[in-house]
């Protein structure tokens, strides 16, 4: 987000290279919850907040809760 410096507000998930990984099977979205998420995802990216990354082999499910706005 604007004004947040990525020196301070990084993350970063340490993994050990001999666990297994976790794949979560892909859940189903109403489309328009999933329109929703995808206009936030492309929102935070054009933000640089977050960044894509190439682990296919680590997937977890996106959870949206929607606010009483309506946005997600």
């Amino acid at each position: 987000m604007p004004g947040l410096d990525p020196d301070i507000v990084v993350h970063n998930i340490v993994t050990l290279p001999n666990i297994k990984p976790v794949k979560q099977k892909l859940r189903k979205m109403h489309p328009r919850v999933a329109l929703l998420v995808k206009e936030e995802l492309q929102r935070l990216l054009s933000a640089n907040f977050i960044q894509p990354i190439d682990y296919p082999q680590w997937v977890s499910n996106v959870v949206p809760v929607t606010k009483a706005t309506g946005k997600i």
